[in-house]
């Protein structure tokens, strides 16, 4: 896949512009617990033991990032997935049995339609990301074959799609749909995306963005959705990764983190938000996290900036709150 270089011109348009804030979706979502563990048990649904094997697969069982602390994060995009079909199953250890509350955040201007798919990099490079994700309901149990779609930058902080120039000034990305996607949920709730590590953009901390719909898809920013909201890292990770990952370096350190973000900084605690980590041996990053639909409108919330301000910057990326 062609890299851009260009350093965005996009800072200086969107200095100059806002965005009112997004409808926000009347359901809401919850964080079940801290998905930590990290067996060696591989559990993977046909389409992912298919996608595994058009990948290859290795001879060693990932491990968690203290097991690998010698392996370096890998490079090269999806294609660095060597040994995807070992890699541990993230849910095999439940340590909390109570659901938390998190809440919903507005859908942004640099959505659009999303391919059905598995891989959603398009051939781009970055460090390859395994995103494993479980719904579940209020009593904990999988939800089965409901949508869940994902959406979020590549490595210089650019979205895909015929969007906004807000969140894409590049002519040649306008046609792309790169790191974008969604799947139906398994028996056990699951979906698992093949992705890169997002990039940054002033006023926003690194993220992705989901929403979760049930009956057939529609890609339409006004569709029915059981949740729309977001998933973050650390900041630790954060600055690992742009500090020292050949791909992400030359952008710098972010200038947002988690407590100053202009979605999830309003939070007492972020945690439901963060995304659980785990180093593989072939140097990938699994990410994984429980989310939990929750009807009941006697509980509704929303993000504490998730309607938020801000502008726009480098390296690249939309407005706050985006």
């Amino acid at each position: 896949m062609k890299q851009h270089n260009k350093k965005l011109t996009r800072r200086k348009v969107i200095q100059s512009l806002g965005l009112s804030a997004m409808a926000i979706p009347a359901l809401h979502l919850l964080g079940c617990g801290k998905e930590d563990g990290t067996s060696s048990a591989t559990d993977m649904s046909s389409e992912d033991m298919n996608a595994a094997a058009d990948m290859g697969s290795g001879d060693d069982a990932g491990q968690d990032q203290g097991e690998v602390s010698g392996v370096g994060w890998a490079t090269g995009g999806t294609a660095a997935m060597v040994a995807l079909a070992n890699y541990p199953d993230p849910f095999a250890s439940e340590s909390a049995s109570t659901c938390t509350l998190t809440c919903a955040a507005t859908i942004g201007p640099c959505h659009t339609t999303s391919p059905e798919q598995v891989d959603v990099s398009d051939g781009w490079d970055g460090l390859p990301v395994r995103l494993a994700l479980r719904v579940v309901n209020e009593e904990c149990e999988p939800v089965e074959g409901v949508i869940l779609e994902i959406w979020h930058t590549n490595h210089e902080g650019i979205y895909s799609g015929d969007i906004t120039d807000m969140c894409n000034d590049v002519e040649e990305y306008k046609p792309l749909l790169f790191f974008r996607g969604y799947q139906r949920t398994d028996a056990d709730g699951r979906v698992y995306f093949n992705t890169c590590y997002p990039g940054w953009y002033t006023s926003r901390v690194v993220h992705i963005h989901f929403r979760i719909m049930t009956g057939d898809y529609d890609a339409s920013d006004s569709a029915t959705a059981e949740v729309i909201s977001q998933l973050f890292f650390t900041d630790e990770l954060n600055s690992e990764i742009f500090t020292e990952h050949e791909k992400y370096k030359e952008y710098g350190l972010p200038d947002t983190q988690l407590d100053t973000d202009n979605v999830v900084g309003g939070e007492d605690d972020p945690s439901p938000y963060i995304l659980d980590i785990e180093k593989m041996e072939d140097g990938v990053m699994l990410a994984s996290k429980t989310i939990v639909l929750q009807s009941s409108s006697d509980s509704s919330c929303t993000m504490s900036g998730a309607g938020g301000g801000g502008m726009m910057g480098g390296p690249g990326g939309p407005p706050g709150g985006f």
